[in-house]
């Protein structure tokens, strides 16, 4: 079976959007374009998404985007994304994102790969930042470069838009690389659409709730990225607690309506008294009126760290391995199927 890699290119104000393609559109394909009843055994394509988060570890180079481009190996199709940043200069060029595509460009220039696809995202912003400013004026540059360069790229609004988007153009180009049958807009369009829309009607109707230390704050809000981006409704007491609210009532609140909860083991969370230990009371008083066998509570652990006497009777999820947000998904998956088959 051929292997086809994705790999993601962004700076770092454009997260959601990469999560949708590595942990909705990709996995969605794999399981399309892998399916023996399309394309028969022959014809099947395994899928990969490709991500410097996933796919490098610690090394030396000449900068860190030298380890990353010679990590990341060889792709067969470039998805670019820019919104407000163009990203962090490296020793060749002035961003790793511009970087990858200048590598992409030369190689597709030279072997007629990879593809490129390229995403600009129109949103409006505010900012009075100076250093924002430079930073959407260097990726307007780039867009003309593009236009120069004879590089049609696409435009959207909203992640939404995004992965609407993605996802036909995706399927579009493994059907132009591998010259498939049938046609992109007739069987398979309508089987990813028919796969996909159970899913996230599931996903939707699952509440996560996110309990956590502050100074864990910047992995969190990775992992609630990842989980709204995959269409679950995940709760963060820093981005949904309103102005005027009581802070503590609504964890009360939201804890007890809550599908699942994923509690952060860190250095932070084990060894801090205050909110997140009454938080974690609070679970743990309500998984004691659940059911053995219903999963509720999943520790998932960011630090090397032991988890606490009242935590290790349950099985905890290490997210410093390899496809960790992707296994919270699986987890969660299970949950919403649950739901679903109980009339929740």
């Amino acid at each position: 079976m051929p292997s086809l890699k994705i790999f993601v290119a962004s700076p770092g104000d454009v997260i959601e959007e990469r999560d949708i393609v590595s942990q909705i559109v990709v996995p969605e394909l794999r399981r399309i374009f892998g399916d023996e009843q399309i394309f028969g055994k022959e014809k099947r394509i395994d899928i990969e998404a490709v991500r410097w988060e996933t796919h490098t570890w610690p090394d030396i180079g000449d900068d860190v985007q030298d380890v990353v481009n010679k990590q990341i190996g060889d792709f067969d199709i470039l998805v670019g994304i820019m919104w407000k940043r163009f990203g962090t200069p490296t020793n060749r060029a002035e961003s790793g994102t511009g970087e990858e595509f200048e590598r992409a460009y030369q190689y597709n220039k030279l072997l007629n790969r990879p593809k490129i696809m390229f995403y600009f995202r129109t949103e409006k912003f505010y900012t009075t930042d100076k250093d924002e400013w430079e930073q959407f004026r260097k990726v307007l540059s780039f867009r003309d470069e593009l236009v120069d360069l004879g590089v049609l790229f696409n435009e959207y609004e909203s992640p939404i838009e995004f992965e609407r988007n993605v996802r036909e153009h995706l399927i579009r180009q493994i059907f132009r690389l591998y010259d498939l049958e049938p046609k992109p807009d007739t069987a398979v369009r309508l089987r990813a659409e028919e796969e996909r829309e159970p899913i996230r009607k599931r996903r939707a109707s699952v509440k996560v709730f996110i309990s956590y230390a502050r100074e864990d704050l910047p992995t969190v809000r990775n992992i609630y990225s990842s989980l709204k981006a995959a269409g679950y409704d995940p709760w963060l007491d820093i981005e949904d607690v309103l102005p005027g609210q009581d802070w503590m009532r609504e964890i009360r609140k939201e804890i007890e309506v809550a599908d699942a909860v994923l509690f952060i083991l860190s250095k932070n969370s084990i060894s801090k008294e205050g909110y997140v230990q009454k938080e974690l009371k609070i679970v743990l008083d309500r998984v004691q009126e659940m059911s053995d066998e219903q999963a509720f509570l999943i520790p998932v652990r960011i630090d090397h760290v032991e988890p606490p006497t009242s935590l290790r009777r349950f099985q905890w999820l290490n997210y410093l391995a390899d496809y960790a947000d992707e296994k919270i998904v699986m987890i969660l998956d299970r949950i919403a199927k649950r739901s679903s088959d109980h009339g929740g």
